[in-house]
């Protein structure tokens, strides 16, 4: 039985990887900073390592007797998110530690999540902390797979909650495309990655959508039947500096999401279930 060390595996996407992990038979070895949140995972994994990855001392032996390393580790998105640490120290510098830890134990790929568009966007922390991790797992001594989704669906949810408070709006006219994916797809494409060569994939959903008409589907969800609020660009742009010197957190996310809210980011369709069905409405017409 294969034997995967699996990072990240409280986050949303590491919970649908780790389900699928276990439904294939694969053994699981589990690393994850909060015990409580390991706990919940169902069912069990066959081993438990609590460490902080940003700390290297704590991660020694992690990777022994393992053969594959599943990393879903990096910084969460949310604005409401106000965890300590940097993209740099979480995206890159906690993956690095996990990788020469791996690279050590004789492990013999390494499946990383990484993001669509990154090593296009390098001023920005989000984007070049995940392109900086891809080199440097590109020039290990693992094989390695690169997966990088455009979004995944778990990231509207808190635009359902704003809707819901009547808050939510969108940068921009909100007229470039993006096609998200599930996270359940994204799970089931890496896992079937394990034993492959090297690869690096760009993917999305079956669906490709205006955001505008991402943030009209997002209050149909939410039974909100107002307005979505457009917030122009310029006035974001003229805020940042000053969020800046308030929160870097807070402007590193503002930057990102100010910058591909201006591009169209579509990538291949590889996956299969689509946004109205994870919401439970009924199917819209594709752009």
């Amino acid at each position: 039985m294969i034997k995967v060390l699996l990072a990240g595996a409280t986050g949303h996407l590491g919970r649908h990887i780790f389900r699928e992990l276990k439904q294939q038979g694969y053994e699981v070895r589990v690393l994850a900073r909060n015990l409580k949140k390991a706990q919940s995972l169902f069912p069990d994994p066959e081993e438990l390592v609590l460490a902080d990855a940003t700390r290297p001392q704590e991660l020694e032996g992690c990777c022994t007797e393992v053969e594959v390393v599943v990393s879903a580790l990096g910084k969460n998105l949310s604005l409401r998110h106000t965890g300590i640490g940097s993209f740099h120290d979480i995206n890159y510098e906690a993956n690095l530690h996990l990788l020469k830890e791996a690279e050590k134990a004789g492990v013999k790929q390494f499946i990383y999540v990484s993001a669509f568009g990154a090593g296009q966007f390098q001023q920005l922390a989000y984007f070049k902390a995940h392109a900086n991790f891809e080199k440097a797992l590109q020039n290990s001594s693992l094989t390695h797979t690169i997966l990088k989704p455009v979004a995944l669906f778990s990231m509207l949810e808190e635009m359902a909650i704003k809707a819901r408070k009547g808050q939510i709006g969108q940068l921009g006219q909100g007229e470039k495309l993006i096609n998200p994916i599930y996270d359940g797809d994204l799970a089931s494409i890496a896992i079937s990655c394990i034993g492959k060569p090297s690869q690096t994939l760009e993917l999305g959903g079956p669906v490709t959508y205006t955001r505008q008409e991402l943030a009209q589907l997002v209050c149909e969800a939410a039974s909100y039947n107002g307005r979505v609020t457009e917030i122009p660009f310029d006035y974001v742009e003229t805020l940042l500096p000053f969020v800046r010197l308030l929160s870097r957190n807070l402007y590193d996310k503002l930057t990102f999401m100010t910058a591909v809210s201006k591009v169209d980011c579509v990538a291949p369709a590889l996956g299969q279930f689509s946004l109205e069905a994870y919401f439970e409405l009924e199917p819209q017409l594709s752009s």
